[in-house]
């Protein structure tokens, strides 16, 4: 346990002292922090968060423009308008997470898990979604008109906005395996 970091006292409590405008070259990747862990509004532009273990944390209105998040786990994490201009979220998993009204302009989320995710409403102007999975992922009213979008796969119960053609756009479509319980 001592080797775990507590992300809310180590990380989050110095940005209330630096400002919205402070710029940090913070590096935390391969940590691990508790599920659940609440950091609304964080302020983490640019940060190395590469491989970094977020699943299920409430990270709503954050600033992570420019950060790296490659191969993060953000799965059922709730990322509900936060700003990730330039993200880099090759290879992450967001399967479930909430990215309603999300900013994901230029953001890389090439190869990207989005199993069940919320991009409702969500600016993904510019961004990668090349070869990402996409299966029963929510898009209605996001904004994919100019993002790239070759070799996304999604399945029937992936929700676009009326008149997307997803075929049209190189995403090919890839039914769901059902699941036994």
């Amino acid at each position: 346990m001592k080797d775990r970091l507590h992300l809310t006292a180590a990380l989050f409590i110095p940005f209330l002292y630096l400002g919205s405008h402070a710029s940090l070259a913070l590096d935390i990747g391969k940590c691990v922090i508790e599920p659940f862990t609440a950091c609304l509004g964080a302020q983490l532009p640019n940060a190395n968060l590469a491989e970094v273990n977020l699943s299920g944390a409430s990270l709503s209105d954050a600033d992570l423009s420019g950060t790296n998040l490659s191969n993060a786990n953000l799965s059922s994490a709730n990322l509900t308008g936060a700003d990730l201009t330039n993200a880099k979220l090759f290879g992450a998993d967001l399967s479930n997470a909430i990215l309603f009204q999300a900013k994901l302009v230029d953001a890389n989320l090439a190869n990207a898990r989005l199993a069940g995710v919320n991009l409702e409403f969500a600016d993904l102007e510019g961004a990668s979604l090349l070869n990402a999975k996409l299966a029963g992922a929510s898009l209605v009213g996001a904004n994919i008109m100019n993002a790239a979008l070759a070799g996304a796969s999604y399945d029937s119960k992936t929700i676009f906005t009326t008149g997307f053609d997803p075929a049209k756009r190189g995403m090919v479509f890839r039914e769901t395996p059902a699941t036994s319980n």
